[in-house]
């Protein structure tokens, strides 16, 4: 099937009257979406855009956004989804420029206070169009097989941003795919405060919510405030959070809620957190991912909660895994470690540059795998348990130390609530570690009495050369710890460590 054959059997599915999309200003039922989409047919026609042309979507968790982003797939447009401007700069880790193989900018207005018939009639209230003047114009005459793509930024948080290329058709396999492993229904009420410009919010979550159609709602730069605001008149019972706001929830919400199901990604949730959260909201789901492969593995909602604490689930339907390479053995049945590796059939084709011209094959053949740069175990069983990146570790006196063990060592410290660690420079034992601390709520922890508290919990090769003490951790729009900030924190901004001696 395609984008164009399953929004055409939602909207004239019984769900489609009922059922909405909506956030918070406007509200669109699955029934007057094809109004919309005609509206921008025309003012399409009128600019004389066509589906020849690469287009740029700077989107937003908007009604118009998301309209004008499942009108682009129902055509099969090629394009490039991008956050909007006022996302830019450090925040993001990359710099939202037009690629030169995009021949329009398309902007959405996302405070628009109008009627939902006013988008209908005149989408120009809402859809801004600009010429791209740096457009290579070459690529007006690029062949067939460059259509129907979908353009995705890396998240940046480990170095440079990549252009990431999928097909609109092993993207829709992706999706069905997080359909069938979250039991996602017609009747469900979907709330994602997640920005449906990256691969989760977008392949995760939003276009399987489209897909059964289901009631959506979208929120843009929410937080707790604004989480609970709309819940209250949203009433949702499926949520796709950060595990940043997951935490939120958990310590700024006193009254329980039973969710039929909260599905996470990105950065861990520690154990104790994961266990409390699902006693008071429902079954935590969390999600292995990247841009390039889509959804990678979860759990089955039925799999037990001290399995699904710890580890990252069972690969997706068209889903391999394997180890690149042994880099040690733990445990008396000697489980491998090693960077991930993964197969999968609704994988990124490639990577592209600025021009479009691809730079890197994907996953084209059955013989490719991608290498996933994290560091994880496969159990015997077939659950993947992620470790972290493989380079968030060093090598101390011939012991590999992982990032992800000091951080959940040190965390079981009494006054620390969260443990970032990050590398820098060279020591004479190697490169310096440095951990980030976020102190427990109500106390005041110097980084000289945390790094003494290691002792207790690590073993000296393992000990951070530098402890520091924040208030809040950055992060990616993905809820992705922004590691690359840390770094450079550590590097030029000694004042806020306190450096103390091995």
């Amino acid at each position: 099937m395609t984008f164009e054959e399953i929004i055409g059997q939602v909207v004239s599915s019984v769900h489609s009257q009922k059922n909405t999309l909506t956030d918070g200003q406007l509200t669109c039922s699955y029934q007057e979406m094809p109004t919309v989409f005609e509206g921008i047919d025309k003012y399409f026609a009128e600019i004389k855009i066509g589906i020849e042309n690469n287009l740029a979507l700077e989107c937003v968790n908007s009604v118009p956004g998301a309209l004008t982003l499942l009108y682009l797939l129902k055509k099969g447009y090629s394009f490039v989804l991008l956050p909007p401007v006022c996302h830019s700069g450090k925040e993001l880790g990359f710099k939202p420029l037009i690629p030169k193989f995009c021949q329009y900018r398309l902007m959405i207005e996302s405070s628009l206070n109008n009627e939902l018939v006013e988008c209908n009639r005149y989408p120009e209230k809402f859809l801004r169009i600009e010429r791209n003047e740096q457009c290579n114009c070459e690529q007006d005459n690029r062949e067939d097989n460059a259509r129907g793509k979908l353009y995705l930024r890396t998240s940046g948080s480990m170095g440079a941003s990549k252009i990431v290329m999928h097909s609109h058709a092993k993207l829709l396999g992706n999706v069905l795919n997080c359909v069938k492993r979250f039991g996602l229904e017609g009747d469900d009420r979907i709330t994602i405060p997640v920005p449906i410009f990256h691969m989760y919010g977008l392949g995760a979550a939003f276009l399987p919510g489209i897909v059964v159609g289901a009631s959506i709602d979208l929120q843009e730069n929410s937080n707790i405030i604004r989480y609970i605001e709309r819940e209250r008149q949203f009433n949702q019972n499926v949520a796709f959070l950060t595990p940043t706001l997951c935490e939120m929830l958990l310590k700024g919400l006193k009254t329980s809620r039973a969710y039929k199901r909260v599905v996470t990604a990105g950065d861990r949730i520690k154990e104790d957190t994961f266990s409390s959260f699902e006693s008071r909201f429902g079954c935590l789901l969390n999600l292995y991912g990247s841009t390039e492969m889509g959804a990678i593995a979860t759990y089955d909602p039925d799999d037990p909660i001290d399995v699904r604490a710890i580890s990252a689930g069972k690969p997706l339907p068209g889903v391999q895994m394997r180890l690149n390479e042994k880099t040690s053995e733990t445990g008396e049945e000697i489980t491998a470690v090693g960077e991930l590796c993964c197969k999968h059939e609704y994988g990124f084709e490639g990577y592209v540059d600025g021009n479009g011209k691809m730079i890197s094959q994907g996953v084209s053949s059955q013989y490719d795998w991608f290498k996933t740069g994290d560091l994880g175990r496969i159990q015997q069983d077939g659950y993947i348990e992620v470790l972290g990146r493989c380079d968030h570790s060093v090598n101390r006196s011939g012991f590999l130390v992982l990032f992800s063990e000091i951080e959940q060592a040190m965390e079981t410290i009494e006054s620390t609530e969260r443990v970032v660690v990050v590398a820098r420079g060279e020591t004479k034992r190697g490169q310096e570690i440095v951990a980030f601390c976020v102190p427990t709520q109500g106390t005041t922890p110097s980084g000289t009495k945390i790094r003494k508290a290691c002792f207790d919990v690590l073993p000296k090769y393992a000990i951070p050369d530098n402890v520091c003490v924040v208030n809040s951790l950055p992060t990616l729009p993905n809820g992705k710890v922004d590691r690359q900030a840390l770094v450079e924190m550590a590097s030029n901004d000694h004042a806020r460590c306190q450096k103390t001696c091995c």
